[in-house]
């Protein structure tokens, strides 16, 4: 039997248990609990590669953490009271960080490289380094939509010249 060592692997370190469904971890993403949530989209980001059909329905509360925002919840919480009578929740940077790096992965298994681009950025180089990242296909995608949106953006710019001369 291999050791859980050999298993271990930057996404899925050996110090956690594997995780079958991302149902529980997206729970969480609507506690009042602040730490609550990061540990979620901790715990998250390192099973997004393979659970990410399900993390995709979380997009917009994904994209609402990310933004500095509250997850959209039209439900009464565990109190009773309705969500939007709750007070807004105020997530530290590394929180929103985290929140856009899962975003950009749910995004990039999508084929939507230009959302991922953009969620790849907001979440800062400790989860978007195409330094530490070279070769891995999702760095190579955004780094080419990256190309093909400025090459896109000039053309567009040198086409205008064109027309107005």
């Amino acid at each position: 039997m291999a050791s859980s060592s050999l298993l271990a692997t930057p996404l899925h370190p050996s110090n956690t248990t594997p995780v079958a469904t991302a149902s529980g971890l997206l729970a969480l993403l609507s506690e009042s609990d602040p730490s609550l949530v990061s540990h979620a989209l901790s715990r998250l980001l390192s099973v997004v590669d393979t659970l990410w059909h399900e993390v995709a329905e979380c997009l917009p509360d994904l994209e609402a953490i990310a933004e500095g925002g509250d997850v959209a919840d039209d439900v009464m919480d565990d109190d009773g009271v309705a969500a939007a009578n709750r007070p807004s929740i105020a997530y530290d940077l590394p929180t929103r960080q985290t929140a856009a790096a899962v975003a950009s992965r749910v995004f990039f298994h999508l084929e939507e490289p230009v959302q991922a681009l953009r969620l790849a950025l907001e979440s800062g180089e400790e989860h978007f380094d195409i330094r530490r990242g070279k070769g891995s296909m999702y760095v190579e995608r955004l780094v080419n939509a990256a190309v093909e949106t400025y090459v896109t953006r000039r053309a567009a710019e040198w086409e205008g010249r064109g027309a107005a001369v």
